[in-house]
């Protein structure tokens, strides 16, 4: 047990030299107990005063006890047979009072490694996800095309939703789809009158989400209720549109999934039932049938009993084609699907073809109607240039229907008509949600660049989902700015994320910026930025001075005042890394890695307190949460940071800190390459422009400490021990059915396991998959019947499909699942092989007749 409870330094150097002397002493501890120490766990005991490193209710008393926290979080990871307790006893005055709340936390430890110790009680902490801003608070949004063309970009912008008139709602978009509309128009393919007199202003036409105002007239929906249909410019946070165009989403059913439906199935209902009128026992050819539409027809026509004819380019597409239901499926990237297809039907072609491929493919496939045949034209590059269409055919009593679906809105009655038709089967099972990918809105450029290139199943969905990566908005003009008269200096600011920062300072109307490094203008970024910013017509000076030597600082802060932009902010950003396990770091070696972090903080601090500030920003990092290993001085750093923090956001001057996980495109982790390592273990670096977007949401928080970063929790646990400690619970993914949170802990549990004891484990999971799937008890499920005879169809098998891949971390093409002898048991085979795991059982068996 070690209680430290001496006095708080007073100075930066003191705080150095102290920090210093508990890490050697601790990790001389740690060793001794290492080495010499009983067989099983030994236990350290760290007892400080409230420290600040932990949030309310722990006070503020000894911030400097924070950094030992640091220490000995760290302490859990590069010891992990030690287990290391921290109590912070928040004391009552009564020494009797006071020993005995401590003895009962020593004398019956439990699983809990981090407690306060208050007057009011007991409290452990938890690392909790910030909460969304209340409903309403967010930034609305909308998407925003710069360039539209090949090289086109984009964005989102902020846009007010307008006040429902009318027969109006506007709702809060949870999820719109992509359409091949959309794709033509940010890449500048798509000719305006095409859209003229048409609902298509802007990209995004379907979506779902929740009624947040009804305009005058509107009895339904109402305020709250899920919703989902069509309407302008979708992709959006928020669509005010006419009430006509939507319907009710079913309890069940995700905004993600219900996006899927409204295009797609409008189209194929009108097309097949109310211009084909497909009949029980005809053929209908469908080209790309692995899109939306496609998979819209293969419903619409197993309904109706017709048979499908599809064709796609894409061997592993026609896989999966196959499995969704086609009758047949053919290579559409060459003119032999017509050959095909006469072979197919005896020569006597098909009785409707829907068609989006361009060029001889049209004249080809009007040959393989039948008399009295329909053809469906989706496609709009040959409409558009005017392409002459052979007539010949046609003598065969052909129609030929060249289906738009926002052109039909020019007939609001029959547009409606199909609308309510679509939603009624929609309600009554008949339409089911299509297969989809969904992207947050923050990556919408890659679900643009995934429909673009056709490597999609079904639909491409962006989602507006408050958990997701944070969204980066451009502020509209109108949004508040820093003081242009007042000077805002950064620590570290000459080159990596202090550099960066100088840029969004000026980005936020800093026009006098003091930038402060141990090498000031010799820097080697320093030249390139200076001019950049200065090109931006912003005033900027290069110090070369020793953040944590307050006396250097306290001179530079004066002379900052005397050229009349009065000092109005500071970020703190400076830092120096000499990672190492804390039994071979030295006293001076903690000590400097110690300074610029702690003792720089420390330093502004004390400078600042009495000035009028907007900003005072401290950089602090994940290492601190986590206990990085091998950074037992960093991380003690940052912990002060956070604690000093707290200390003076409860005195009253503005004051957060940000603990950043791995940054992006510059700083340290791009300077030394270790994207790709980190990245392996779970620490995903964050775009810049994701970071300063997370910057501008915290600042509008009384937040006083947050982390913002990328993480695969379930890598990062793997090599992180104190991640797996009671404090970040609330953080990591739930277990599965397996109990297992990761690829990598399912596989080392797995193979801890008796080999039949680790099939029987992997067989469960796949049970409860497909119970899920097909909505039974999982106990009713038999392990050697076909799953075919429980029901499933296409949609079923590519849910199950898509199950597995979350859960196993594994891709499992259609074709292979269907040479697993469609039983549990042969997917409990095929898992254990393309798992790598050991397979000592004998091969599956035969289903059941």
């Amino acid at each position: 047990m070690l209680i430290l409870a001496d006095t708080t330094p007073s100075d930066v150097d003191g705080l150095k030299e102290r920090a210093a002397q508990r890490a050697t002493l601790l990790g001389r501890l740690a060793q001794s107990a290492g080495e010499h120490g009983p067989h099983g766990r030994i236990s350290l005991w760290l007892v400080t005063r409230p420290s600040g490193a932990l949030p309310a209710p722990e006070r503020v008393q000894a911030p400097a006890d924070a950094a030992a926290w640091g220490i000995a979080r760290t302490l859990d990871n590069e010891y992990p047979d030690l287990t290391v307790r921290r109590v912070s006893l928040d004391r009552s005055g009564t020494t009797v009072d006071d020993a005995h709340r401590l003895a009962c936390e020593l004398l019956a430890p439990s699983q809990e490694n981090e407690i306060l110790l208050t007057h009011q009680g007991r409290f452990v902490p938890r690392e909790t996800p910030l909460p969304a801003p209340p409903a309403g608070a967010a930034a609305p949004c909308t998407l925003d095309v710069h360039n539209p063309g090949l090289s086109y970009t984009l964005g989102w912008k902020s846009s007010e939703p307008r006040e429902p008139g009318e027969g109006e709602v506007t709702v809060a978009v949870r999820a719109a789809a992509l359409n091949y509309r959309d794709v033509m128009s940010v890449t500048g393919l798509l000719p305006p009158e095409l859209s003229e007199g048409t609902l298509y202003t802007a990209p995004g036409i379907e979506y779902a989400g929740i009624v947040t105002a009804v305009g005058p007239g509107v009895r339904t929906p109402a305020v709250g209720d899920r919703v989902f249909g069509l309407a302008s410019a979708a992709l959006a946070s928020h669509v005010t549109a006419p009430v006509e165009g939507l319907r009710p989403l079913l309890d069940g059913v995700s905004f993600e999934a219900a996006a899927t439906l409204p295009v797609a199935f409008s189209t194929v209902h009108y097309s097949l039932e109310h211009l084909a009128r497909l009949r029980a026992d005809e053929t209908v050819l469908i080209h790309g049938g692995a899109g939306g539409v496609g998979r819209a027809v293969l419903q619409f026509a197993s309904q109706r009993g017709a048979h499908v004819i599809a064709t796609r380019g894409s061997e592993t597409k026609r896989d999966l084609l196959r499995l969704f239901g086609a009758d047949h499926v053919l290579d559409s990237r060459t003119l032999d699907f017509a050959e095909e297809v006469e072979r197919l039907t005896g020569g006597h072609g098909v009785d409707v073809v829907i068609n989006s491929l361009a060029g001889e493919a049209i004249g080809r496939s009007l040959e393989l109607l039948r008399p009295g045949g329909r053809f469906i034209e989706l496609g709009k590059r040959d409409i558009h240039e005017n392409k002459p269409l052979s007539l010949a055919p046609f003598h065969h009593n052909l129609a030929f229907f060249g289906v738009d679906l926002l052109a039909l809105m020019h007939r609001p009655d029959e547009a409606l008509a199909v609308l309510d038709e679509v939603g009624e089967r929609v309600r009554s099972g008949a339409y089911r949600p299509l297969p989809h990918t969904v992207f947050p809105a923050a990556r919408v450029r890659e679900a643009f660049e995934l429909m673009q290139h056709s490597r999609h199943i079904g639909k491409v969905v962006v989602a507006f989902d408050p958990l997701d990566e944070p969204l980066t908005v451009e502020a509209d003009a109108g949004r508040p700015t820093l003081d242009p008269q007042g000077t805002y200096l950064i620590t570290g600011g000459l080159s990596g994320f202090g550099a960066a920062t100088a840029h969004w300072l000026a980005d936020h109307g800093a026009r006098h910026l003091a930038l402060v490094g141990r090498r000031g203008a010799a820097t080697p970024e320093a030249p390139a930025l200076l001019d950049a910013l200065a090109r931006r017509g912003i005033q900027v000076t290069a110090h070369a001075t020793d953040c944590a030597d307050i006396t250097s600082m306290s001179t530079l802060l004066d002379s900052i005042d005397a050229e009349g932009h009065p000092l109005r902010g500071v970020v703190h950003c400076a830092m120096h890394l000499d990672d190492a396990p804390l039994s071979e770091l030295s006293e001076e070696r903690f000590a400097a890695v110690l300074a610029p972090k702690a003792g720089g903080a420390l330093a502004m601090d004390r400078l600042t307190r009495d000035r009028r500030l907007d900003l005072f920003l401290l950089i602090s990092s994940a290492a601190a949460c986590f206990g990085s290993l091998h950074q037992a001085p960093y991380v003690a750093g940052n912990l002060f940071v956070e604690a000093l923090v707290r200390q003076r956001h409860v005195a009253g001057p503005p004051a957060q800190a940000i603990a950043w996980g791995a940054l992006g495109e510059t700083g340290y982790v791009t300077r030394n390459d270790l994207t790709a390592q980190l990245a392996a273990i779970g620490l995903k670096p964050l775009r810049l422009r994701d970071a300063f977007a997370a910057v501008d949401d915290l600042l509008t928080r009384d937040t006083p400490v947050a982390g913002v970063g990328r993480y695969n929790w379930g890598r990062a646990r793997a090599l992180l021990p104190t991640l797996n400690g009671p404090r970040h619970t609330l953080l990591l993914p739930e277990f599965s059915e397996t109990g297992i949170a990761s690829r990598d802990e399912m596989l080392a549990a797995l193979a801890a396991l008796p080999p039949e004891d680790a099939r029987v484990a992997l067989q469960d999971a796949v049970t409860q998959l497909l119970a899920k799937v097909v909505q039974m008890d999982p106990s009713a499920l038999d392990p050697h019947r076909r799953l075919d005879e429980y029901g499933i169809d296409s949609l079923m098998a590519t849910e199950l499909l898509t199950s597995m891949r979350h859960q196993f971390d594994i891709d499992i093409p259609p074709m292979e699942l269907l040479r697993s002898n469609r039983t549990i048991d042969g997917l409990t085979t095929l898992l254990h092989l393309r798992l790598g795991l050991h397979n000592d059982q004998p091969p599956a068996t035969e289903p059941r007749p």
